[in-house]
Formats: structure tokens, sequence, C-alpha cells
């Protein structure tokens, strides 16, 4: 089994990577495969719904979404951390699961 921690923090390795790396190291306890993706601090786009990721298997705008879902594709589950700004999630996450 393998599971892909995404870093939605814009800070690559500060607090909820540290967080993340707890998780990930009790998970690797158990003999489970680990990875974490830092999804970087440059701006995602929000979908347009032009479906060009349905025809193509990429969206259109080529950002780390793409480099996301390829790498969600050899893992069996995912764990999202993401730091808490102002009393909301990191907006980063909207195209993920939005």
């Amino acid at each position: 089994m393998k599971v892909l921690l995404v870093n939605g923090s814009p800070h690559k390795e500060n607090c909820t990577y540290t967080a993340l790396a707890e998780v990930a190291k009790t998970l690797n306890e158990e003999g489970i495969e680990t990875e974490i993706f830092w999804i970087e601090n440059k701006p995602i786009g929000g979908c347009i719904a032009c479906n060009s990721c349905r025809k193509n298997g990429k969206c259109v705008f080529d950002d780390v979404v793409n480099k996301f879902v390829e790498k969600a594709k050899d893992v069996d589950a995912f764990v999202f951390g993401t730091p808490v700004h102002y009393a909301g999630a990191s907006r980063k996450f909207d195209r993920f699961y939005g």
C-alpha cells in the first residue's frame, strides 16, 4: 500500500510538513509506503470546465495539478495537510477536490 501525503502549505518544510512527516513516520512503521508531495507556492487556477482533463488526461493549465494527477495514479490513499489562514483552510486545494 502507498499513501500520498499532500502538503498544501506555501512553505515547503514548515508546520504542515512537520505534521505530515509525523503521519508518514507512523504509516511507515506499519509497513505502508509514503511520499510527501508539496503543491508549491505558485498560483493554481480554478477549473474552467473545459473538459480537457477528460479528453487529454491532463488539465489545460500546465501547473502542479498535472504533477499531482500523475502521482495520484500510483497510490492507494491520500492525506491532505493544509495550514489554517484567517480561520479557513488553504485555498490551494480547491481544484484538487472542489
